[in-house]
């Protein structure tokens, strides 16, 4: 389900749509070290013992330093980092299915063209039409709920602005230049769902074609532009051409082909797509991935604590450092003055 990645060009009114969000001010550090740190600490957020996300964003795309024309001593910053978990089951949601549905739609087919040709004189061909007829009715409307996976993936986005100033230390007849920012961050997470495909083979094949159906349906309510719908395969003529449609990896290729531009698209269709899902979720599962979008809210609220704690004991220590190279400095005796 994985997707390639461009330049990040996301907003702060982007982020604040998101499912959670924090923000935090951090002043007082180099952004280049803070975009360090940020990325060093998503990378090593852990779940269940494992490294949980991988990073998108480099300083060279993802963070801009600008001067402004007021003096080359001033400018702003902007950058953007943005990470990803991998997939992960998270449970079984239900759909109901017609189990005799390809069965029950041959029969009445079969029944029906035994009842034609036994109307030609041979009254018991047209009774067996008549039963075979019914029987294949009674099957075809018959229904039963199955099971079918779903997955989550973790978003998180984070986005900084700000103003940088430069400030030249003289230490040892050696000048250094180092930048301080003030800025604000705010950080957005995002829990996304799909319908997982990996296990298409356990699900019998009349369920597969009804997945595949409902997928169809599912997107089609999440686009906009009509051009970006599929077609929603359903009715008597499906079941009955169901009965070419058997093999499980044929259908898993449909399904991934209807849903992953879906889980590639930008983030408001992801989230429309990812509401829908979240409509067909019983009682356990949704109160289950409620609780995970809870526990993500407080790894943001870790992640934005970790930083603000780190801001403050690096600005501290090169705050120390500017003060003390300067009182050495006003300390020395200028040779010219004895």
């Amino acid at each position: 389900m994985g997707k390639g990645k461009g330049s990040l060009s996301f907003t702060r009114q982007d982020l604040r749509k998101s499912t959670k969000f924090v923000e935090g001010d951090y002043s007082g550090i180099n952004p280049r070290q803070f975009y360090r740190k940020l990325k060093r600490s998503i990378e090593e957020i852990q779940e269940e013992s494992d490294f949980k996300y991988t990073t998108h964003g480099s300083q060279d795309t993802d963070l801009d330093i600008q001067s402004e024309d007021v003096g080359s001593k001033t400018g702003t910053v902007e950058g953007r980092l943005q990470a990803e978990s991998d997939w992960a089951k998270i449970g079984e949601s239900e759909i109901e299915y017609r189990p005799y549905g390809p069965h029950g739609a041959l029969g009445i087919v079969v029944g029906g063209l035994l009842f034609l040709l036994g109307l030609a004189g041979a009254i018991e061909i047209a009774i067996l039409g008549m039963l075979v007829l019914g029987g294949g009715a009674y099957a075809y409307w018959q229904t039963e709920v199955g099971t079918y996976p779903v997955m989550r993936e973790d978003v998180i986005r984070v986005l900084l602005t700000g103003e940088v100033s430069e400030r030249t230390v003289d230490n040892d007849g050696a000048s250094r230049t180092d930048m301080f920012a003030n800025m604000s961050v705010i950080f957005s997470g995002d829990a996304f769902v799909a319908v997982g495909t990996s296990e298409m083979d356990r699900h019998d094949w009349p369920m597969r074609l009804e997945l595949l159906s409902q997928v169809a349906e599912w997107r089609n309510r999440c686009v906009n532009n009509s051009s970006n719908e599929v077609e929603v395969p359903g009715g008597f003529m499906y079941m009955l051409k169901g009965w070419t449609k058997r093999d499980s990896s044929e259908i898993k290729r449909e399904v991934q082909r209807i849903q992953q531009p879906l889980l590639d698209a930008d983030f408001d269709l992801r989230e429309r797509y990812a509401d829908i899902l979240r409509e067909q979720l019983h009682g356990a599962l949704e109160t289950e991935l409620d609780q995970h979008e809870a526990d993500l809210r407080s790894e943001l609220e870790s992640l934005a604590q970790d930083l603000n704690i780190y801001v403050e004991r690096e600005g501290m220590t090169h705050t120390d450092n500017v003060e003390r190279t300067r009182a050495d400095a006003a300390g020395e005796l200028d040779p010219e003055n004895l």
